[in-house]
Parts: C-alpha cells; structure tokens; sequence
C-alpha cells in the first residue's frame, strides 16, 4: 500500500520536495526530519506501513497527530524518528 498526499489528514505541510519521496529504499538515514514538511511525513509513513503489515490507511491520521503533538523537538533525523515511534505507540 502507498500513501499519497491526498491520504493525509492535517493540511499544514509545506511541500519542498528534497528527493525524499523518490528514494527506492525504504531504510531510515541520519537524514534531517522536518515534521511540517508532507513528503518528510509521507515517507515516515510510508516506512511504518511497510514495517507493520496491519497497518490502515484509517491509521494515518493517528500517526500525523502522534507527530504534530508528541514527537520531541529533538528528534531530528529518520532514524531517530523511527525509533521514537517505535516505542511511542
């Protein structure tokens, strides 16, 4: 399952595509995260439904708050990121 942009809930993102959305692999870098940024957050997503098969499209929304509202302003890169919500949820 892809999600796209229009799967997303919140509509605050800007949108700079920095070639993250294009990437062939989904492993998470050291590369910065920007949470206001949607192709950031559509390829976290993305990397989350590929790790958890029982993933929803209905799911996305919690996923987007879980970001928007808890995610630690320290957190800075996709792999710690990936990490955070590991244990986050």
């Amino acid at each position: 399952m892809e999600i796209r942009k229009e799967d997303l809930s919140l509509k605050h993102y800007t949108w700079q595509d920095d070639k993250t959305s294009s990437r062939l692999t989904v492993t998470p870098t050291r590369k910065f995260f920007d949470r206001n940024n949607g192709t950031h957050i559509l390829w976290i997503v993305n990397w989350y439904a590929t790790e958890h098969p029982g993933f929803r499209k209905q799911d996305i929304g919690a996923l987007e708050l879980l970001f928007a509202e808890k995610l630690p302003s320290d957190v800075l890169s996709e792999m710690s990121v990936c990490n955070w919500l590991a244990n986050a949820r």
